[in-house]
């Protein structure tokens, strides 16, 4: 029996290649990590890649690149989301190990590595603040299975950031 051609498409998210995107080679290869829109303005699904990375976490900016070949969607790996966890047991690699508990970042390379980046509170300080550091360290994604997602609160932006102040409807 034939795979059906009327596979529903992904949920929108952040997902791993796993080949590269037809007519798009050049840019969309095999392992990028890639934002995905099961949804445009023309109704084609599409995707967005990373733009730039700030405090560990890519920001998708610019125009998305649409895409017929549906096959090519039913092809992506989903990845957890990026931001805060907490280790489910002691994590031990090349240099050294993290305590069962630690709070974590997760993060990913523009090649979809994950990276994981271990919260400091700095001694020296007299901050009540949280530090992660610039580098981490790259995990396998079976790995990943010690992570537990965390919900921390994001203040409001007032508007002084230069941003637009977010606005619930």
């Amino acid at each position: 029996m034939a795979p059906s051609t009327n596979a529903p498409l992904p949920l929108c998210g952040l997902y791993k290649t796993t080949k590269p995107l037809p007519s798009h080679e050049p840019r969309v290869g095999e392992n990028a990590l890639v934002y995905f829109h099961n949804h445009s303005d023309s109704g084609l699904p599409q995707i967005i890649l990373p733009d730039h990375n700030i405090h560990n976490r890519w920001h998708f900016h610019g125009p998305g690149i649409e895409f017929r070949s549906l096959s090519w969607a039913s092809s992506l790996v989903s990845v957890p989301p990026e931001g805060f966890y907490v280790l489910r047991s002691e994590l031990t690699f090349d240099g050294g190990s993290w305590p069962k508990s630690a709070l974590v970042q997760l993060g990913y390379t523009n090649t979809a590595d994950p990276i994981l980046f271990i919260a400091t509170q700095r001694s020296r300080l007299n901050e009540n603040d949280l530090f992660f550091e610039e580098r981490g360290i790259k995990i396998p994604f079976e790995r990943m299975v010690i992570l537990d997602p965390l919900v921390v609160h994001v203040q409001p932006d007032d508007g002084s950031s230069g941003h637009a102040p977010n606005v619930t409807h």
